[in-house]
């Protein structure tokens, strides 16, 4: 792989992300709206004496966090479709660009762009809430990468259906990361879901980490039980992830769907 055209992919998506209303909006306005929704609920419970002291960081918490998780698969297929849009996918590899050239490229992109949504949040959630994430960062950070390793083994498999299928089934870069959302135990522990929903969410990176985090705020210490779990789950998902990708890329181009991508 070369540096120089990585940076061209990362610098194409920075030029339009700059031009662009709707990245903007995606990058920027959602979280913060997403904080300021989650930030007035939260009020609204500390005002009940019922609740344990750290109900209202917790919120907060998985808030900021599941935007960090959402925006990074939402950016990893939209970033690719966004080729399809504009009609590019055939001039970027008629280049000399190779696929992994451009998806390590693409994955540059999405971190920087999650990271203003997060710094963004944080912010806000500091200013208006008196939530300061700061403190909790270290012991985060660990959840925080299985949560983006996760999004980015599913930001592969969507590109590749997204490859197979074209913009037919667009609607999954926003909409898939939903469906697991009721079983990754964001606003609460694991053990208000069901029985049978349990075996799911073990299965689920994500809800390692929310437990995680949970434990982190309610002063329990970091758990190197959720995080090793998440983190072998995520080895498994990204080497299918990869295999699938690679299965669906060269199926697309032996019958010549590349050129035919709209």
């Amino acid at each position: 792989m070369k540096i120089h055209r990585i940076n061209a992919v990362i610098v194409r998506h920075l030029y339009e992300a700059r031009r662009n209303f709707d990245r903007l909006t995606d990058l920027i306005w959602w979280p913060v709206l997403d904080i300021v929704m989650w930030g007035f609920f939260t009020i609204y419970l500390a005002h009940s004496s019922r609740l344990q002291p750290n109900v209202v960081s917790c919120l907060l918490g998985a808030v900021i966090l599941w935007g960090t998780f959402y925006g990074f698969q939402r950016d990893m297929a939209v970033g690719f479709i966004d080729e399809l849009w504009c009609r590019n996918l055939i001039n970027l590899f008629s280049t000399p660009l190779t696929l992994s050239e451009y998806m390590v490229g693409l994955i540059g992109v999405c971190l920087l762009k999650v990271m203003v949504g997060l710094c963004a949040a944080s912010a806000v959630a500091w200013a208006a809430y008196s939530f300061d994430i700061v403190p909790w960062l270290p012991m985060f950070i660990p959840y925080m990468a299985n949560l983006l390793f996760f999004a980015l083994a599913l930001g592969i498999a969507i590109t590749g259906l997204i490859f197979r299928y074209t913009t037919k089934i667009q609607a999954l870069a926003w909409s898939f990361a939903g469906l697991l959302m009721p079983a990754s135990c964001v606003m609460y522990p694991m053990s208000s879901l069901p029985r049978w929903m349990r075996a799911i969410a073990w299965m689920l990176p994500t809800a390692h980490s929310f437990e995680g985090m949970r434990q982190v705020l309610a002063g329990k210490g970091f758990s190197p039980q959720h995080f090793w779990w998440g983190a072998g789950l995520n080895a498994i998902y990204f080497v299918l992830a990869i295999g699938f990708f690679g299965w669906i890329f060269e199926q697309a181009r032996t019958r010549g769907l590349l050129v035919k991508m709209d």
